[in-house]
C-alpha cells in the first residue's frame, strides 16, 4: 500500500486530502481518494490521518481475504514518504497533543505492534499514492506506468 496526503490543499476551506493505492501481490486492487473531515494543522498531522484511513482499509481487506479463506500470515507494508510519521509509528511512547492524530498514531502503532502491518519508507518520485496529490512531471511518468501495468491488458500480443 502506498499512502500520500496533500496538506491543505483545497484553496477554499484548507482540508487536506488522503490519497492510497492498494496492491496484493503486486496487482493493482484498489485506489481510495478523500478530503478530510476536520482540518490540520501540520503534514505530520494530516499524513498520520491519512495513515489511519489506510490502516482501517488495510484490517477490513485483511478479514475479508481470511473469511474467503485465503491465509493471511504476513503483516501489510505501508509505504510513506514522510520520515517523521515513519518514525512515529515504531515508538510506542509519542506524546501528541491533538486529539485527532493521538487517535490516529494509537490505531497505527496498535496494528504494527499486533504485526497485521509496517511502515517503510519510499521516496515521493517513487510512490504512486503521490501522483494523485501532486502534478505529472517527467519522472512521475515511470509511476503512473507502473500503476497502470496490471489495469490494461498487457500480456496480449499486439496484432
Amino acid at each position: 500500500m502506498f499512502v500520500d496526503a496533500s496538506h491543505a490543499c483545497c484553496k477554499l476551506i484548507r482540508r487536506s486530502r488522503t490519497r492510497f493505492i492498494i496492491y496484493l501481490n503486486k496487482a493493482f486492487v484498489y485506489w481510495f481518494s478523500k478530503k478530510h473531515g476536520s482540518c490540520e494543522i501540520s503534514t505530520f498531522g494530516s499524513k498520520f490521518v491519512a495513515i489511519h484511513q489506510c490502516c482501517d482499509y488495510i484490517r477490513g481487506l485483511r478479514y475479508k481475504l481470511r473469511m474467503m479463506g485465503i491465509p493471511v500470515n504476513n503483516p501489510a507494508i505501508i509505504y510513506l514518504n514522510n520520515q517523521s510519521v515513519l518514525w512515529n509509528t515504531s515508538v510506542p511512547d509519542a506524546t501528541l497533543k491533538k486529539k485527532s492524530v493521538a487517535v490516529a498514531y494509537k490505531y497505527c502503532r496498535e496494528g504494527v505492534s499486533r504485526n497485521e502491518w509496517v511502515t517503510r519508507f519510499v521516496p515521493s518520485i517513487q510512490n504512486p499514492g503521490d501522483i494523485m496529490t501532486k502534478l505529472v512531471s517527467q519522472h512521475r511518468k515511470e509511476n503512473i506506468r507502473m500503476m497502470l501495468y496490471n489495469i490494461f491488458d498487457h500480456g496480449q500480443k499486439k496484432l
